[in-house]
């Protein structure tokens, strides 16, 4: 029997097609700049996005942790925005958008009270050994991942549940 003859192919190139990537202003580009954001597109009415313009937007890490039930999910919300109430006040948010002729410090200091008494209110439930998680994950925004690897992770994962489990029932979620 005779030698037989390979054939050889050429490889083909691997032909793509990719979007253009979103234009717009996203600032920087940086790691620091874009670490915890992500890019979506603008939607119009219609659901399309005919400029092809994109907006970073930041990624909340409650909305990515698949295992909070809802009532989890709501209560951590709710210490995220009472957070967010009073982190306002130091940059004068609401503060500042009042027109008055003249200054009422009573009004000011109602609005501080507020803001802190909410969040006060949100975090009464949690114990004290759990405070650093939920403060990492609803306060900072920061991934879960970040406090532990491995077993440690899935310790304080559970640790959360059980912290924004007794936050739900305070609040009557």
């Amino acid at each position: 029997m005779g030698k037989r003859k390979r054939k050889h192919y050429k490889a083909q190139a691997a032909s793509s097609v990719s979007l253009a990537p979103l234009g717009g202003d996203h600032g920087t580009g940086t790691p620091a700049a874009m670490a915890g954001k992500v890019l979506k597109p603008i939607l119009n009415d219609e659901g399309r996005n005919p400029n092809n313009i994109g907006r970073l937007v930041t990624e909340c890490q409650l909305s990515r942790m698949e295992f909070l039930s809802m009532r989890q999910y709501q209560a951590g919300m709710e210490i995220r925005d009472a957070w967010s109430g009073v982190e306002k006040l130091s940059s004068g948010g609401e503060l500042k958008e009042q027109v008055d002729s003249t200054p009422k410090p009573d009004a000011t200091i109602a609005i501080q009270m507020d803001a802190q008494s909410r969040l006060v209110n949100a975090m009464k439930a949690v114990p004290p050994e759990t405070r650093d998680i939920v403060e990492h994950v609803c306060w900072h925004n920061l991934p879960l991942i970040r406090m532990g690897k491995g077993s440690r992770y899935y310790k304080r994962q559970s640790e959360l549940q059980v912290a924004l489990e007794l936050v739900a029932n305070h609040m009557r979620f």
